[in-house]
């Protein structure tokens, strides 16, 4: 692409980049004080709406709205910020012929790859619908790990379930499903605005361009058949772990009811010599304790030994 004139608002400040004359320009603001965002809609006319939907701490959902002269767009790409799942960003674009102005509150990995390769002089596509693609393609492609990474960490949980269910396993397996429905939530309402960027709806956006948001079209439905199939891979992780409870229980009950049968005839005989009768057989006996608790004793052990021929034990 031709050359590209980059000021970030960084850290506070404004960074000019090398270009002094460029065909191009990108403004990229990073979590601006008040004012910074509201000198650039002046300067370029940008629709105080706009403004406010980049100020709003709410997420929007994706979308086009056309403002005649540019285009405000609004997507989700990943956070820069690590963690155990994927943080969505909502990135806020003014796309217009010669200029482009990029608004997020945090750190975006891909918009600073970009910088890094307008620095080191790489080949992009022209124009700032160019540019545009750039960061969408990058923010797309590195949503591909991050799916990924979703599904391995399922993976692991369903070899931990098979060996041996343990009492979070569940909490995790529900937390990895909805973690993926809100993911593709975010991301379905995206696939209409790169397929409206792509089908020349748009002046914006060159014709020689629209084939690669065409692409990124492609890339952004494989994310959502992925997030889809990770969602029902965790309904059946879900059903094998819940299976694996009620084994589990099963067992416990068959042992408490085997030894609760044990149990039941030195209940009854016991129950029956301490009733209140002075006539009960071998009551006023030497033996009658003895023989009380041999019986007891006898007729355990031979149920016991019974349901261990059948297995039951």
């Amino acid at each position: 692409m031709g050359p590209v004139q980059v000021w970030s608002f960084v850290n506070g400040g404004w960074k000019p980049g090398d270009l002094a004359f460029a065909d191009s320009r990108w403004f990229d603001l990073e979590a601006p004080p008040d004012g910074e965002l509201e000198a650039l809609g002046e300067r370029f006319h940008l629709h105080h709406l706009a403004i406010e939907d980049c100020r709003s701490t709410k997420l929007h959902a994706p979308k086009i709205d056309d403002f005649g002269g540019y285009l405000f767009i609004v997507i989700h790409v990943p956070a820069a910020a690590s963690a155990e799942f994927v943080e969505m960003e909502e990135l806020d674009i003014f796309l217009a012929p010669g200029t482009l102005i990029t608004y997020r509150d945090r750190a975006v990995r891909e918009v600073g790859h970009v910088h890094e390769m307008l620095r080191n002089g790489m080949t992009m596509r022209p124009g700032t619908d160019g540019l545009l693609y750039e960061i969408m393609d990058r923010a797309v492609d590195a949503l591909l790990p991050e799916v990924e990474a979703i599904g391995n960490r399922l993976d692991e949980l369903h070899d931990l379930v098979l060996e041996e269910p343990g009492d979070t396993r569940s909490h995790d397996i529900v937390s990895l499903r909805a973690h993926a429905g809100r993911v593709r939530r975010l991301l379905t309402p995206q696939l209409a605005v790169v397929q409206r960027l792509s089908r020349g709806e748009f002046t914006e956006v060159g014709e020689h361009n629209r084939v690669y948001f065409r692409d990124i079209y492609d890339h952004l439905v494989r994310i959502d058949l992925a997030l889809e199939n990770l969602r029902e891979d965790a309904e059946v992780v879900l059903s094998t772990y819940l299976a694996q409870v009620n084994n589990r229980m099963s067992e416990v009950m068959k042992v408490l009811s085997v030894v609760a049968a044990i149990a039941l005839p030195a209940t009854v005989i016991s129950g029956i010599f301490g009733t209140n009768f002075d006539n009960v057989p071998g009551l006023h006996s030497n033996w009658g304790f003895a023989v009380m608790m041999s019986a007891m004793g006898g007729l355990m052990g031979g149920m016991a030994l019974f349901f261990r021929r059948r297995g039951w034990w």
